[in-house]
């Protein structure tokens, strides 16, 4: 009898393992598919076909397209907001932490940059996602904002930096940096055109961001 609970149990790991394999297979796929293409223009059966699974079966862990695409969301703003916030946490003199916020982010766009421009398209074409992104991202911004005003307040009574709202600040951030991305297909190609090369070009940018913003701080 213990012999064969045994072998249960193993047949019931081997299931979960199983299942877990399958759904990040899926997720993996449906991923790669929806930066590309969008939800809207993402079919269920190039999904599973990527995936290397059945319809069926795609159908089976994630019930439908809309349900596999808000957990690919989800995990997507959950990236961005978590990363963020790690920077802004860091224990570093004000304009030094300000600095590496800048770089990290815009080295974290550098490896997801498709991410971007997903992410306003389907704002721009489901308000839907812009409401639930506010409501799911909200808790980590408002940390975010409460993090730097706190820096932010006790630089200014120190008189080294300008006073600026934290709101103001990270919008600064991110729409310098979010653009390069944004823009990403005509710029390499403009880049390409100009002989240059794109990941220096990348370089550049990512410090002449940084210095836009450390003088928009400079008493």
């Amino acid at each position: 009898m213990p012999r064969l609970t045994s072998l249960l149990n193993i047949d019931v790991i081997m299931k979960e393992k199983e299942d877990i394999n399958t759904e990040q297979s899926i997720m993996a796929a449906a991923e790669k598919e929806f930066l590309d293409k969008g939800f809207a223009l993402t079919k269920t059966t190039d999904i599973a076909k990527l995936a290397g699974v059945n319809h069926a079966m795609l159908h089976y862990y994630f019930r439908t397209k809309e349900n596999l695409f808000n957990k690919v969301f989800q995990k997507k703003v959950s990236i961005i907001t978590n990363s963020f916030i790690s920077k802004v946490q860091k224990d570093l003199p004000f304009t030094e932490k300000v600095s590496f916020i800048i770089e990290e982010h815009f080295n974290f766009l550098v490896s997801n940059p498709k991410l971007p421009f997903f992410i306003l398209n389907e704002f721009i074409t489901n308000k839907s996602r812009l409401i639930w992104f506010r409501n799911l991202a909200a808790p980590a911004i408002g940390a975010i904002i409460n993090e730097l005003k706190a820096d932010i307040d006790v630089e200014v009574e120190k008189g080294t930096i300008c006073p600026i709202d934290p709101v103001n600040l990270i919008m600064d951030i991110v729409s310098l940096n979010v653009f390069v991305f944004v823009a990403h297909p005509l710029i390499k190609e403009v880049a390409s055109y100009l002989n240059r090369d794109y990941k220096l070009f990348l370089e550049q940018k990512k410090a002449e961001n940084v210095l836009v913003i450390l003088k928009r701080l400079q008493v």
